[in-house]
């Protein structure tokens, strides 16, 4: 790890746990400083290191729906590659539908982005309503 934090690169750390080890804690929350010589450095475990920019760590885990505590998912950025059956059945279904009929496909794209539109515009309508019943009196409401 030193080595990689020294030399700028990657590592890839592999079956992690919903505990990690706290001795990372540094190179997850980004605590690197400025040391002698204008050296960018962090501290590791009880020494210090020179830090390259370019280091990058990665995790992994097999577990299928780790739940990290928030102290945790603060630090990192999770990503979820879990694929569910119906997922790809969508994907692989919108892949043919692509193939096989493109007009349809492009109706599909109209309608997201009709409703995408219409949520928008009922989003206003409620904030413009809210908007007039803060600022009207009572006989106003019931006129």
């Amino acid at each position: 790890m030193q080595a990689a934090v020294n030399n700028g690169l990657p590592v890839l750390i592999e079956d992690v746990q919903e505990a990690i080890d706290p001795s990372i804690d540094p190179l997850l929350m980004h605590s690197e400083f400025m040391g002698e010589g204008g050296i960018k450095q962090i501290r590791l475990g009880d020494a210090q290191q020179d830090y390259d920019s370019e280091f990058k760590m990665y995790m992994t885990t097999k577990m299928p729906n780790p739940s990290y505590p928030p102290e945790v998912c603060i630090k990192v950025t999770l990503i979820n590659f879990t694929v569910t059956f119906e997922g790809l059945e969508e994907q692989l279904l919108g892949d043919v539908v692509i193939k096989e009929k493109p007009q349809v496909e492009a109706q599909r794209d109209a309608i997201v982005l009709q409703m995408a539109a219409d949520k928008k515009t009922l989003l206003q309508i409620e904030n413009k309503i809210l908007y007039e019943l803060t600022n009207s009196t009572e006989e106003q409401i019931l006129d």
